[in-house]
């Protein structure tokens, strides 16, 4: 007997199959601008929008997962949107822009590090990680995404990408509260939540 596909399995087909395409688009202006200007920021943003790709691709089945609509909607834009940004003419990256860039980059290499391939779109259950940038908050990716995208504008300053980049923030905010709304039933996650007191900046918020 043949099985139907799950809505489940479509989704998450669905997404894979967007992510991807968004991707290629964005690696292509990016490889272009390079080959242009020469620019180092348009390389390092295609190694670290691929490094996102790669672990949202190869993430390990969750054991629970969100079906709200609301959280699906802030996953995505919030995964989506940076896929959108696209290199200005500038003649040279700012002294400023790289290094915040670099910074951010840094930031995330450390983050998977310590996540472990656990990453997904939607609040999910893949276990629970408290160790490296963990103990000092409780979301260390949306931290590196948010100060290379500072980056990112510093080097590429347009309306564009300042929107962009103001949006994908707020979607980082609904995701951290729609995560942590899920996660927190989980009795080891609400540990956490004490133990680790800074949700996304240590000392603000």
């Amino acid at each position: 007997m043949t099985r139907r596909p799950s809505w489940r399995g479509l989704a998450s087909a669905a997404g894979n199959l967007l992510l991807a395409s968004l991707w290629t688009l964005f690696a292509f202006a990016h490889v272009r601008s390079f080959v242009a200007l020469g620019r180092p920021s348009a390389l390092l943003m295609v190694g670290k929008e691929t490094l996102d790709v790669f672990f949202y691709l190869t993430r390990p089945a969750a054991r629970t997962f969100s079906r709200s609509p609301y959280a699906w909607l802030a996953g995505m834009g919030g995964t989506f949107l940076p896929l959108l940004l696209r290199p200005t003419d500038a003649a040279q990256d700012s002294l400023l822009g790289q290094a915040v860039l670099c910074a951010g980059l840094v930031l995330q290499f450390l983050g998977m590090l310590s996540l472990n391939r656990s990453i997904g779109i939607v609040p999910a259950h893949r276990g629970i990680k408290t160790g490296g940038l963990y103990r000092c908050v409780r979301h260390p990716l949306y931290l590196s995404y948010t100060v290379t995208h500072v980056g990112y504008l510093l080097n590429n300053p347009s309306a564009h990408n300042g929107a962009l980049v103001a949006a994908a923030f707020g979607f980082q905010l609904l995701r951290i509260f729609n995560e942590e709304r899920f996660l927190r039933q989980d009795p080891e996650y609400a540990s956490f939540m004490q133990r680790t007191r800074w949700a996304l900046v240590p000392g603000v918020f």
